[in-house]
């Protein structure tokens, strides 16, 4: 019997469907978001806060809007919030109902700034008392380890950024193209999984180890770190791999083992910081790539090569969501109920 871990990140391909269908039409973004404010500031925690890591980079990638995120726990405990108003403080949470987020809401709110918010619940507190709202439409999450409302909620802030890129005639096109063949791409991921399984025996061996990545895929690092944390209880840590090398190589000389995310697409730079951790700590290597041919690792997730970018950053984001469901099932973990953990929400 599947566990409903399992279940939800295969029903990720079917809810992005839902999505694809709804909000994109003819080429057009047809999501009902504010594109009047020249910044963004979103407010989340847990995977929430991931997503909106992601997003920042989509906003200014894809629309050319500053944007930047804050910890809910964080956001409130400013004594005296000073409102921009040429900002929108977008605020995220699967149940709409997350304690600290609901309360940096209501801070904002009473100081009379432009609210958003995004969830999975459209009766929830955070939808009700937002200026403006959005579900993600993901359906009940039974799991406590956040996968199909992780990849709704990046889905549709990705849905919102092209939506700000379209109101200042950015053509988008490039963006959407093909759009309706990513349920499928991430579908093969889901049921050709022997890559993974294997890296996941890999893994498993270790109760600590880094994973590394650049750009995007040093945030998406950051959820499959949490992932593994969750559902394996292992202290996996993400970081951008440049900065990995400022003085936390150090750890490779009592864990022998990185997992490390990247694309055909990686700089120079970044090229040679992976060298330079390999030379000079020589770790087990596990690779989760586009690089068909790679041959630097000792185990490797090989995705197919895309030439849309949001195709990449969904194909590892599934990756690292199996890569934990897998690992924990190899440790004998109870991936829907783990211990100590549950959804931090408003009683």
């Amino acid at each position: 019997m599947k566990t409903h871990m399992e279940q939800e990140i295969e029903a990720q391909t079917s809810i992005l469907e839902n999505l694809i269908s709804k909000y994109i039409v003819n080429y057009c973004i047809l999501v009902n978001f504010p594109c009047k404010y020249k910044r963004v500031k979103f407010v989340a925690s847990g995977s929430s806060y991931h997503a909106a890591k992601v997003a920042e980079k989509f906003f200014y990638d894809i629309a050319g809007v500053e944007a930047n995120s804050a910890y809910s726990s964080e956001f409130v405990a400013i004594k005296d919030v000073k409102i921009d108003p040429e900002m929108l403080y977008f605020f995220v949470s699967q149940s709409g109902e997350t304690t600290d987020t609901v309360t940096a809401l209501n801070m904002v709110k009473k100081a009379g700034g432009a609210t958003f918010a995004l969830t999975n619940c459209e009766t929830s507190r955070m939808n009700q008392e937002a200026d403006y709202a959005m579900t993600i439409e993901a359906g009940k999450e039974n799991s406590i380890a956040a996968t199909k409302s992780l990849s709704a909620t990046l889905f549709a802030m990705w849905l919102c950024a092209l939506k700000l890129a379209q109101s200042k005639s950015i053509d988008i096109s490039e963006h959407i193209e093909n759009i309706e063949n990513l349920p499928a791409a991430l579908d093969d991921i889901i049921k050709n999984r022997k890559q993974i399984e294997v890296a996941a025996s890999f893994i498993s061996k270790h109760k600590s180890f880094p994973i590394v990545g650049y750009n995007y895929f040093s945030a998406l690092a950051i959820e499959g770190a949490l992932k593994i944390k969750e559902t394996s209880y292992c202290d996996a840590n993400a970081y951008p791999v440049g900065e990995f090398l400022h003085g936390h190589t150090a750890i490779l000389n009592e864990q022998n083992c990185i997992v490390e995310i990247f694309t055909d697409e990686m700089n120079a730079l970044e090229k040679k910081a992976i060298e330079k951790i390999k030379a000079d700590y020589n770790p087990k290597v596990l690779a989760i790539t586009d690089m068909k041919n790679y041959t630097e690792a000792d185990c490797a997730i090989v995705f197919p090569k895309y030439s849309q970018n949001v195709f990449k950053y969904f194909s590892v984001l599934v990756i690292l969501q199996l890569l934990a469901f897998e690992n924990a099932k190899k440790l004998k973990r109870n991936v829907d109920c783990p211990k100590g953990l549950s959804k931090v929400v408003q009683v």
